[in-house]
Order: C-alpha cells, then structure tokens, then sequence
C-alpha cells in the first residue's frame, strides 16, 4: 500500500532534502522525503529514504537514479524493504532476526 518508499544510500554529508527531492522527481511525483540525521548531533548518517505514491515510481527511481552521481557521489537507490532489512521483514523500523549481514543465499 501507498506510499512506496525507495533507500536512499552514499549520500554526501553536505547534500540537501530539496535538491534530492528535485533529483528523485525527475522520475515523477514525491510524496515525502526524508533524510536521517544522528539524533544526538543533528548531522546527517548518509542516508534517506523517497517516498512515492505509487510503485511504478518507486521502480523506475530505483532503475533511473541508483548509480546517480551527486556531488561526486554514486547514490545507491533501492526498495527500502531490502536495503533496511536484507531481506527479513521490517518491524517497528528495526530489523528482525540476527546478524548484520544478507540473508540466507
């Protein structure tokens, strides 16, 4: 169900929310965009998360934009689901099951 959200990841330390959300609606309409901060310094992690409402979008971001260069950096663009959890579901924004590594091959 909407909304459909893409990871954004090696996103450099002085890039913006508007000028991701520009690049990411190159590829049609963002519902939200939202780059993560540490919660003790306020400085960014390096990445974010684009939220679509629709996942024709989202795919095509993922396809279009992950490699992307900004600011001398290849952004890494991909479903949210598998970038966050490895494969294993998402629950209450933490991964469930141990270890940090993939899944099982």
């Amino acid at each position: 169900s909407p909304p459909y959200s893409v990871f954004v990841g090696n996103v450099p330390y002085d890039a913006t929310e508007e000028r991701l959300r520009d690049i990411f609606s190159e590829v049609g309409p963002v519902h939200a965009f939202r780059l993560v901060t540490d919660r003790e310094t306020g400085k960014l992690k390096g990445f974010g998360f684009c939220e679509f409402n629709d996942l024709a979008t989202a795919q095509s971001a993922k396809r279009n934009l992950n490699g992307r260069d900004y600011n001398g950096r290849a952004l890494r663009v991909d479903f949210a689901e598998d970038a966050v959890s490895g494969g294993a579901p998402v629950v209450g924004g933490k991964k469930s099951g141990g270890g940090a590594g993939p899944g099982p091959i």
